[in-house]
């Protein structure tokens, strides 16, 4: 065979490009020991999906009742939990307002990133099936 002489590039010039993709040091937000905070997360979460999420409140149940006691909105009870976060999901013309809770904020917050996957996969209308089409 003429080209036996070229394998051995090819082979080392591949673990180079392998080496040089895997082995790149990592972006400052991506330390798997740094946790992320919730604002973060909510951040990446509407980059991934192409939404927006405006978060309005987050409080606890004490908050909640006392907000509720002072306020004449009687007909919103919250979500009974003792964590609550409202907000509202926005893509295109689609909007749509949500209240969460959880055990712990943590919870709440990961309430939120789950309702807002589902309801970006919810409408098949939402999905963007072509370009400049909808």
């Amino acid at each position: 065979m003429p080209f036996e002489w070229q394998v051995p590039f090819i082979v080392i010039g591949s673990i180079a490009l392998i080496l040089f993709f895997f082995g790149r040091p990592r972006n400052a937000g991506d330390d798997p020991e740094e946790t992320p905070s919730g604002a973060d997360l909510i951040e990446r979460l509407q980059r991934t999906l192409g939404i927006a999420i405006v978060v309005e409140s987050v409080e606890s149940a004490a908050e909640a009742a006392a907000n509720l006691a002072d306020s004449v909105r009687s007909d919103d009870p919250g979500s009974g939990e003792p964590f609550t976060i409202r907000a509202s999901f926005m893509y295109g013309r689609y909007a749509t307002q949500v209240v969460v809770g959880g055990a712990t904020e943590s919870d709440a917050w990961a309430a939120l990133a789950k309702a807002a996957i589902d309801w970006r996969n919810s409408d098949f209308q939402q999905v963007q099936m072509w370009p400049g089409g909808g």
